[in-house]
């Protein structure tokens, strides 16, 4: 999904209907469900597209660690499916869905269900793109529902299929990690472009070129509310991971997981100084528009003051009065207007000389 205002919502869950009722809350991003299937072990691995639900399940291989893509939620009835397959609960069918939902860990005892947003930014519109992915562990396995195809995983399955790693010795849950871990990472790439626009702004703020800012900056706050509350939120459920009793994560992956928290947990310091950032740069514009603004009146105050005795002069000698003597004085036209450019040299080496202009 697309963080701006040119993407909304198509679907929205309807208020009463009963728990685990199955609605995609997003808008359709691919034409077809795909269904992916890494299956390894530490000697051999292979890679599958498949094109139905039976044949998913008759190449799943409780001997192997089986990793379950797929790529698609719009369509309901195959989530459904899925779920009867592997006797995933309604409410978890229902939170894989609700594309909205926060991030959420929780153990059902046969299974570990989480769901997290996976978030890239493109470079020449500023934008953060996000995409609701939830994992669903097992024993044996480990599905993975995105919302379309392409994602962050790529050198993981390449890393996978083409070598004998860690990854092919350890089991899903190690795999598990290694998924979470790619995407907390970009989280970095994220916020260090935030930090990178910032820092341009502020430059531009300095050299008083303000024009447009306060709108990106308010934008760039928004984006940082929106990261602030995914990433707080995943730190929190990640929390869960240091009581270590699940019954599906082995013991030396929990040092793995505790790694992820602690990423978690230096992002969201991370968060919290963009946003004194976001305070200060808001803090600056205000200055440079006050200074700005104040650099305006004083030129037209400076200005106003070097016409006045020359309105003054002029306002004397439109009153029309008949004994006036200058008025009838061949040079009196040229004196006055000698006088004027006289008064208003004066007044303008005085004001430089005070360094007003």
């Amino acid at each position: 999904m697309q963080h701006n205002k040119n993407q909304r919502r198509k679907n929205k869950k309807q208020p009463g209907l009963m728990p685990g009722s199955l609605v995609y809350t997003h808008e359709r991003m691919q034409e077809h469900v795909s269904i992916q299937l890494i299956q390894y072990d530490e000697q051999e691995a292979i890679d599958v597209n498949l094109t139905s639900l039976d044949e998913l399940v008759q190449q799943v291989n409780p001997a192997k660690v089986n990793w379950i893509n797929i790529n698609g939620l719009h369509d309901s009835g195959v989530i459904e499916k899925i779920g009867s397959q592997f006797e995933i609960h309604p409410l978890v069918l229902e939170d894989i869905l609700h594309t909205d939902h926060m991030p959420k860990l929780e153990d059902y005892g046969r299974y570990l269900f989480l769901t997290l947003k996976m978030l890239t930014y493109d470079n020449d519109n500023q934008v953060i793109y996000y995409e609701h992915v939830s994992m669903i562990l097992g024993e044996h396995y480990l599905v993975t529902f995105q919302e379309k195809d392409g994602d962050l995983f790529d050198s993981i399955r390449e890393n996978i299929t083409t070598s004998k790693g860690l990854l092919r010795k350890r089991k899903a849950d190690y795999l598990f990690y290694r998924l979470i871990d790619t995407i907390v990472d970009h989280y970095y790439i994220i916020i260090d472009r935030v930090e990178e626009r910032l820092e341009v702004l502020e430059e531009s703020l300095l050299a008083n070129k303000s024009d447009g800012i306060s709108e990106e900056i308010l934008a760039i706050k928004k984006k940082l509310i929106f990261l602030r509350r995914n990433i707080i939120s995943l730190r929190d459920e990640m929390r869960k991971v240091k009581q270590k009793d699940f019954q599906l994560i082995e013991k030396s992956t929990y040092s793995f997981l505790d790694d992820v928290l602690d990423h978690l947990n230096y992002l969201a310091q991370g968060l919290d100084n963009l946003r004194d950032v976001i305070t200060s740069l808001m803090e600056l514009q205000i200055a440079v528009a006050s200074n700005k603004m104040n650099n305006v009146m004083k030129t037209l105050t400076i200005f106003a003051t070097i016409f006045m005795p020359l309105t003054f002069i002029a306002g004397i000698y439109g009153m029309n009065f008949h004994f006036m003597p200058e008025l009838g004085w061949k040079w009196g036209y040229p004196v006055v207007l000698g006088a004027m450019l006289l008064v208003a040299g004066i007044l303008l080496w005085f004001v430089r000389k005070r360094k007003w202009l």
